[in-house]
């Protein structure tokens, strides 16, 4: 397991026009930080379940880069989205998100997978199904959390779970 390969079912599966078009949503109306939601599930997929200090300290690594990094090229992105004469400005800023995200990507490794803590908070569990992993591995995250979202949450496992 490495990041790369993480990064590479991620984008697998994001090329699938509906589990984008439902993570792209989920990100407009609950908030979800698409990598994150990615991570838990491709988790999930390789039989590992994760705990809540894992949760915390992928937060504790990304949160700024989120805040300050992420989050302003997105939303210049979509101030740009209507004027046709910052099309190729627009296309550039795509390309730096995308950039963004894959740093991002490798900060959750690094404050999860290469966490002194991770052998004891991100454990194999061979006897469950992966759709199973991935529902429990994603309902730890804020958008999911105590409920919330679960129409949207096994429609995204189901999606998610499918061969690429």
């Amino acid at each position: 397991m490495t990041v790369d390969s993480f990064w590479e079912w991620s984008l697998a599966r994001y090329r699938c026009t509906s589990t984008r078009s439902l993570l792209l949503s989920l990100q407009s109306a609950a908030d979800l930080v698409i990598v994150e939601a990615l991570f838990a599930a491709w988790l999930g997929s390789r039989q590992f379940g994760w705990q809540s200090s894992a949760v915390d300290r992928m937060r504790f690594a990304t949160d700024d880069w989120v805040e300050k990094v992420v989050l302003p090229l997105r939303m210049t992105r979509g101030q740009w989205k209507s004027d046709e004469r910052l099309r190729r400005p627009r296309e550039h800023l795509l390309q730096l998100e995308v950039q963004a995200e894959h740093h991002l990507a490798q900060l959750i490794w690094s404050g999860v997978m290469d966490s002194p803590e991770s052998p004891v908070d991100v454990v194999k569990v061979p006897a469950q199904p992966t759709h199973y992993l991935m529902e429990i591995n994603l309902a730890r995250l804020s958008p999911f959390y105590d409920g919330n979202n679960v129409r949207e949450l096994k429609q995204l496992v189901a999606l998610l779970s499918q061969p690429t």
